[in-house]
């Protein structure tokens, strides 16, 4: 008979296409997912995915099954889910994922002062763009910029983030500020790419305000993460949109210390405001240790939501 870890093996691998993305969604090494597979292979008599050039794929067995384990996926997930919401201990893990721009230098304080009061409460923090489903319990907490649009999901918004143009005074002194009114020619632009495998409804408000600005700009510097973009910016690469209070953080920084000094940007157009919101899923959100970490989110994003918008 096969088991639970075998099929949940054959929906990473399906869903992922490669045994190292499946891997890091599993959290399990590359060797231990590739032996599951093969595995799961002798075990069902059945080749059930394909390796090709471009990645795992289907064969016509895995797809005749592929809907009724997604099936036994959600059940085993929503008898999880319940059996989560009922455990009413102040202590023990939660998971929270954010998006980078508020993940180290937003978050981790407010995480901090929390741990002061519960420090039975393990919160593991990831930053990532990459979509994370609370419904299959990738993780516990969400915050994210723009609202959700997943079913089941109790969201609040507790904030706006302000993006404006930066660029170190470096950059200025040698190629002077940028005429915005005529797309800012002779400049270089920093644009943020959200990775490959980032939710379909991902938006990019600075980045297409940027664009608008500077669209006679050239592109300097690519990435998919805004801490690499600032740290393009320090080294005098460009112009780019950063969240306020990851650039004003760097101004403030650069004002005590020597090093590159970032310089934040007049423009003719209004910097663009995006919503912070934060959600839990439906079955879990009365668990008391993640109520715990949700609310201390919220009230720490709120205490310092004039720093985020700009206000």
């Amino acid at each position: 008979m096969l088991e639970w870890d075998d099929l949940r093996t054959f929906l990473a691998v399906a869903r992922h296409g490669s045994l190292s993305a499946a891997a890091r969604a599993l959290k399990v090494t590359q060797t231990t997912m590739g032996r599951r597979l093969e595995g799961l292979h002798e075990r069902s008599g059945a080749r059930l995915l394909q390796r090709t050039p471009q990645g795992f794929i289907l064969t016509p067995a895995g797809e005749e099954v592929m809907g009724a384990v997604e099936r036994m996926e959600e059940e085993a997930l929503r008898v999880e889910r319940r059996i989560t919401g009922q455990d009413s201990r102040l202590e023990g893990l939660v998971r929270v994922t954010a998006v980078e721009a508020l993940g180290s230098r937003v978050l981790t304080p407010i995480l901090a002062q929390l741990h002061v009061r519960h420090p039975e409460i393990l919160v593991e923090l990831s930053a990532q763009s990459r979509p994370v489903s609370l419904a299959r319990r990738e993780t516990d907490i969400a915050v994210r910029i723009g609202a959700f649009t997943e079913p089941d999901v109790v969201a609040r918004r507790a904030g706006e983030i302000e993006l404006c143009a930066y660029a170190a005074t470096s950059y200025l002194e040698a190629r002077g500020l940028p005429d915005f009114a005529t797309g800012a020619p002779g400049h270089a632009r920093l644009v943020f790419a959200p990775p490959e495998d980032a939710r379909p409804d991902m938006s990019r408000p600075g980045q297409d305000w940027l664009t608008g600005l500077m669209h006679a700009a050239a592109v300097g510097f690519t990435s998919n993460s805004h801490e690499a973009l600032l740290q393009a910016a320090l080294g005098g690469m460009g112009v780019a949109a950063l969240p306020r209070g990851m650039g004003d953080g760097a101004m403030a920084r650069s004002e005590a210390q020597p090093g590159p000094t970032l310089v934040r940007l007049e423009t003719p157009s209004a910097a663009p405001r995006v919503g912070i919101w934060i959600g839990l899923h439906e079955d879990t959100r009365h668990t008391p240790r993640i109520r715990v970490v949700a609310d201390a989110l919220h009230e720490g994003l709120q205490a310092v939501g004039a720093q985020l918008a700009g206000a």
